[in-house]
């Protein structure tokens, strides 16, 4: 059977990406999830994998062709299939995915692309570049020539231009502009910097939310003398795991826990409709070079502290190395923003669309407070955390029960059990 592999769509901003390069060749064996090639559109890098078996029979596109969604890249089958197919021209060959009428391809983004084979590069010679280098290098007025010259690259990648110009810079080389004849002239006083794509995505999503959801804010001071304990003892009895537990890991089992009884907290607002959630996916903010990227724990109500330890660990790791999947970074229900490690107490977050509520973490802070029983003041560690609601749906009367649940479960752990 004769399987055609379609080029898949990269979202709803185009129509059309560049194959960045192929990581099987004509003759290899395919299996089901392989890696088949990589794609890059205006916004991300995306991996395509297969959902046929057999061998790769035709490579249409060559790395650095720019291919429109739902064009016909490959095909995958028995050796004996072109053949086949030559001889009877009206026989219908399957689509990978027919069956469910659509084309059965995984795409995951921020992936990092193999290192691909050179290409010439005497003048007048095409040099092939992703869309997003492309963009880049006219928006920074650097050449793709020099680029490929220092690179050898078949592909010029976004990444490679970052590359470039942060070389440039670091050997404080005055001028970057080799491909433009009359550098633009900037005032003394400010310097101009281009916006990067991911960084236009934040901002838009960020006008968004705000837009969409009015937004209110309340915040909950936490005595952690309980929680310290807790994680202490955890990592104690982990030590040779290779993973520990942060206060994010035992935050994210709280208010998972806290949910239960607020169940409202972990929805999303449809107009007519609110749709409640069986399941807390939590997400968690982690800052990178170009922006702030969200990798979701799933399931966090049916996990163990341990479990969401590890998840989360993973999670980071791949952001650090940017092989965090699409499917890593949807599904979330509730956000955890925590700039603790920062130093700053306290901070208000904007609702990470379209979920109803985000919670801004502050550090942890030795503090003197009064003790219930005693009276007496006394310094303990204390940290607080900032909730933001979507006011469609969660009322005061709703949001400061559940951020007063999340602060009795920190304080009592124990009653997590």
């Amino acid at each position: 059977m004769l399987n055609k592999i379609l080029m898949p769509s990269g979202g709803q901003t185009t129509d059309e990406m560049m194959i960045l390069n192929w990581n099987k060749q004509v003759g290899d064996p395919v299996k089901r999830g392989d890696i088949l090639f990589e794609i890059e559109t205006d916004k991300a890098i995306l991996t395509v994998e297969s959902f046929a078996e057999g061998t790769l029979l035709e490579i249409k596109y060559p790395a650095g062709r720019m291919v429109k969604v739902g064009e016909v890249v490959a095909l995958i089958g028995d050796k004996e299939d072109i053949a086949l197919n030559k001889d009877k021209p009206g026989k219908e060959d399957r689509h990978v995915g027919a069956m469910t009428g659509k084309a059965d391809v995984l795409y995951s983004t921020e992936v990092q692309a193999g290192a691909p084979r050179a290409v010439s590069s005497a003048p007048g010679a095409f040099i092939a570049a992703s869309p997003l280098a492309r963009k880049m290098a006219a928006a920074e007025h650097v050449s793709l020539k020099d680029i490929f010259e220092t690179t050898g690259n078949k592909v010029i990648k976004k990444a490679d231009v970052e590359v470039f110009i942060s070389e440039k810079r670091r050997k404080n080389l005055p001028d970057i502009t080799s491909s433009v004849s009359h550098p633009v002239e900037q005032p003394d006083d400010f310097t101009l910097v281009n916006v990067l794509p991911v960084r236009k995505t934040i901002a838009r999503r960020m006008v968004e939310s705000l837009t969409l959801a009015p937004h209110y804010v309340i915040s909950v001071d936490i005595d952690m003398t309980a929680a310290i304990r807790l994680r202490e003892t955890f990592n104690r009895n982990i030590e040779q795991s290779g993973y520990r537990i942060s206060y994010n890991d035992i935050l994210m089992k709280v208010v998972s826990s806290a949910i239960r009884e607020f169940p409202v907290i972990n929805s999303t607002y449809l107009g007519d409709q609110v749709k409640l959630f069986k399941n807390v996916n939590i997400g968690l903010a982690v800052a990178t070079d170009s922006g702030i990227i969200v990798p979701v724990v799933k399931e966090v109500n049916k996990k163990s502290i341990s479990e969401i330890a590890q998840q989360n660990a993973a999670n980071i790791a791949k952001v650090r190395s940017g092989k965090l999947q699409e499917a890593d970074r949807q599904g979330g229900t509730i956000t955890i923003s925590n700039l603790g490690m920062f130093g700053i107490n306290q901070f208000t977050a904007i609702i990470n669309q379209p979920e109803s509520c985000i919670l801004a973490v502050g550090a942890i802070q030795r503090k003197p407070v009064v003790d219930g029983e005693s009276e007496n003041i006394i310094v303990k560690p204390v940290m607080t955390v900032t909730a933001s609601f979507d006011h469609r749906m969660i009322d005061g009367a709703v949001g400061a029960p559940f951020l007063q649940k999340v602060k009795q479960l920190l304080e009592e752990p124990g009653l997590l059990l």
